[in-house]
């Protein structure tokens, strides 16, 4: 479920360069029934901590909103991932989506006509199609931690908030 939840917010992304709010808000729902139903959300936590995650990814990056820098979208994404996955799975997602982004803004780059036929076409604006779409790279990011598990190569993140 978790999966064909951030394929479909990746997939809108990488087409229209939008994160809908009705996935965004299922991701929030999804996490208050697995709540109801387990009492803890989907990886284990309370609910303490995933309202503090969100919190948290609210306060570090509505400043890159307001910037320029990201996407009312990301920042909403990510503030989801805090609430499914709380901190661990918070810092991960970030840490492997940047690094991922970081790839895919070289790839753009360097070869921009390809970007475009991939990315769905020519309807999209060039100044548009030429940005990375982060809320995808978030998504892979997180499919990533959801089937991998969480990275033993995040030491300093691994264990601080658990």
């Amino acid at each position: 479920m978790l999966t064909f939840w951030a394929a479909t917010l990746a997939a809108s992304d990488v087409r229209r360069r939008k994160l809908p709010n009705v996935w965004l808000l299922a991701g929030l729902a999804l996490g208050v029934v697995v709540l109801v139903g387990r009492g803890v959300l989907p990886f284990g936590h309370a609910l303490l901590e995933g309202v503090l995650a969100l919190a948290l990814a609210l306060a570090c990056f509505v400043p890159f909103y307001l910037a320029g820098w990201m996407g009312a979208g990301d920042v909403k994404f990510l503030a989801v991932i805090g609430w499914l996955g709380g901190f661990e799975i918070l810092a991960s997602v970030f840490v492997i989506g940047s690094l991922i982004a970081g790839v895919a803004a070289v790839a753009i780059r360097g070869f921009p006509r390809a970007w475009r036929r991939l990315a769905g076409g020519y309807w999209l604006s060039d100044r548009l199609a030429m940005r990375v779409p982060y809320g995808a790279c978030l998504a892979l990011a997180f499919v990533a931690v959801v089937w991998l598990g969480h990275p033993e190569w995040l030491p300093a993140i691994k264990g601080r908030f658990a």
